[in-house]
């Protein structure tokens, strides 16, 4: 993410920054000498990206959070932030200047994606951490179970729907860091949990 209004763009779905921190994602070229893209993605508060995977027919699948009520959103799940702070899951085309969906993910409290992947089918899978009691959770668990739990969710293909969502976590603080998936479509997931001692 980046503050600067002068950041270099090439070929941009946004060409400039809509205010405070805006998301950026970029390719070079082969060679490292040249951009093929850079983009600019947010709205007027604080729009951050902390996760990216690429596809075979390289299209580029973005994670973060943002505190923006406008944050491009196309061909989305959720349209409108919910809370203070809502992850957010985008798919650029392979030529960077067209959103295929872009979508807030969360719910009332504080939601951030910090993972990212896409499988064989182009299901994209998220991982992040909430505070929301209200995130949108189909899955294994469904209610949050401590103040900040990790969540995984799984979006189809078209972005159009959750295929599952769903905290991961106990009675403390549990974040969700980075994720994988194989090719049967198993995610995996890291983080780190804290643990309360009983005395």
């Amino acid at each position: 993410f980046t503050a600067s209004f002068d950041f270099p763009t090439a070929n941009p779905e946004q060409n400039f920054n809509a205010g405070g921190k805006d998301v950026f994602v970029a390719k070079l070229n082969p060679s490292g000498n040249g951009l093929v893209y850079c983009t600019y993605l947010g709205g007027k508060a604080d729009d951050r990206a902390y996760g990216i995977a690429v596809d075979a027919s390289g299209s580029a699948y973005v994670t973060g959070s943002t505190t923006s009520s406008n944050f491009p959103t196309r061909n989305s799940i959720q349209a409108t932030l919910k809370g203070a702070k809502n992850a957010f899951a985008l798919k650029l085309n392979p030529a960077g200047n067209t959103l295929i969906f872009s979508t807030y993910l969360g719910g009332n409290g504080s939601d951030t994606g910090n993972g990212i992947a896409v499988d064989g089918s182009q299901n994209v899978y998220v991982v992040g951490d909430t505070t929301s009691i209200t995130f949108p959770a189909t899955a294994m668990q469904r209610s949050n179970r401590g103040g900040l739990d990790a969540f995984v969710s799984k979006i189809s293909a078209d972005g159009s729907r959750l295929v599952f969502s769903t905290y991961l976590g106990g009675t403390s603080d549990d974040h969700g860091a980075a994720i994988a998936v194989d090719a049967t479509g198993s995610s995996y997931e890291i983080g780190r949990a804290s643990c309360r001692e009983r005395v």
